[in-house]
């Protein structure tokens, strides 16, 4: 039977000529093997279908391979920032929705074909994960440390001011204190004045009654 995308037929060709053609292109259409089985191709399809057929199926495996890659991206990311899996999920949504295919290739195809680069890119991002992680804590362990200081800050001030005022009013104790002092001996001078005065009297009135008595 005649295929309908054959090149049109010349008048020099015969049954045996076709048959021929027909051996040659089936010689060159058989099995291939793929990562996900043997997928069988039918003698009756042309060239240009078989080759269309298999760029998109390179296409979509290429896609899908782009699909997992970015999912395990947004799933590292996600540790770090819930918030940014949204922005990382929109691009794979539109090459998805670009490049939607009927079949597509199974997780142990994608994973067989890009293993290192799947595996590296999320020890990558699972690392940049930790790494933020520990930055968090050490922050948070900076900013608790801070506090403390500052607290700390504000007792040693407050002990100072306590200790300046208890100062000060020793300082104005100190200085009423010198002052009755101060006016302590003077009552002593006036005291020592008075007494050597008495003294003075008494030895008076002794020679006036020595001579009475003469």
């Amino acid at each position: 039977e005649e295929r309908d995308c054959a090149p049109e037929k010349s008048k020099s060709s015969g049954p045996s000529a076709r048959k021929g053609k027909g051996q040659i292109e089936k010689r060159k259409l058989r099995e291939k093997r793929r990562s996900t089985g043997v997928v069988n191709i039918p003698a009756a399809e042309c060239l240009d279908e078989y080759e269309d057929d298999e760029a998109g199926q390179k296409e979509r495996k290429r896609e899908d391979a782009i699909t997992q890659q970015n999912t395990m991206q947004n799933e590292a990311v996600s540790l770090l920032d819930p918030g940014s899996s949204y922005l990382l999920q929109e691009p794979s949504r539109t090459v998805s929705g670009r490049y939607k295919s009927t079949t597509t290739a199974s997780e142990e195809d994608v994973s067989s074909r890009f293993p290192r680069t799947d595996r590296s890119g999320f020890s990558r991002y699972n690392r940049d994960a930790n790494a933020s992680g520990n930055l968090v804590s050490s922050s948070s362990t900076l900013e608790k440390k801070i506090e403390d200081l500052e607290k700390e800050v504000v007792r040693e001030r407050q002990e100072n001011l306590r200790l300046v005022r208890l100062m000060q009013d020793k300082e104005e104790m100190i200085g009423k204190l010198k002052e009755e002092i101060d006016l302590l001996n003077r009552d002593l001078d006036d005291i020592e004045d008075e007494n050597e005065q008495l003294k003075q009297e008494n030895k008076t009135l002794l020679k006036v009654v020595g001579q009475l008595t003469r």
